[in-house]
């Protein structure tokens, strides 16, 4: 009869609910007052993602998450922390209007759209999409 503590630690993975792809994103953490830290985007899935920050950075349970170069913007919830690592869920994902391109005839272009939306909007029911869902209270 083996105990437990003869049984040998199994090296098989954590079982997901869904599959993680690695990424090395480069993303900005957004307070409520409009402050901004750099982070990184190690892993994400459809639900989730693990981001790496100072470990002394204090971070609020909810707050947004920026992926430069892909013009995301997602609403995340803190699930875990160690260390350097935050496992977070993604609560909301929006995407940022892309800049339009100057011209030689200078068009006019309503602010709406070259704008960056406010915790406000995106609390509203997304960027630019009304929502039957309730707003999102943390923005």
């Amino acid at each position: 009869m083996t105990t437990r503590m003869e049984q040998p630690e199994s090296a098989a993975p954590i079982p997901r609910r869904e599959e993680r792809s690695p990424t090395n994103w480069i993303a900005t953490i957004r307070f409520r007052d409009g402050t901004e830290i750099p982070c990184s985007v190690k892993d994400v899935s459809k639900s989730g993602a693990r981001i790496c920050v100072g470990a002394s950075q204090a971070l609020p349970p909810v707050f947004m998450l920026r992926i430069i170069g892909r013009d995301f913007l997602c609403l995340v919830r803190i699930a875990w922390r160690r260390g350097d690592y935050v496992g977070v869920r993604i609560e909301r994902v929006g995407k940022l209007p892309q800049p339009t391109s100057v011209t030689t005839a200078a068009v006019p272009v309503p602010a709406a759209q070259t704008d960056i939306p406010t915790p406000e909007e995106i609390a509203s029911g997304g960027i630019g999409v009304p929502s039957r869902k309730r707003g999102i209270s943390a923005f």
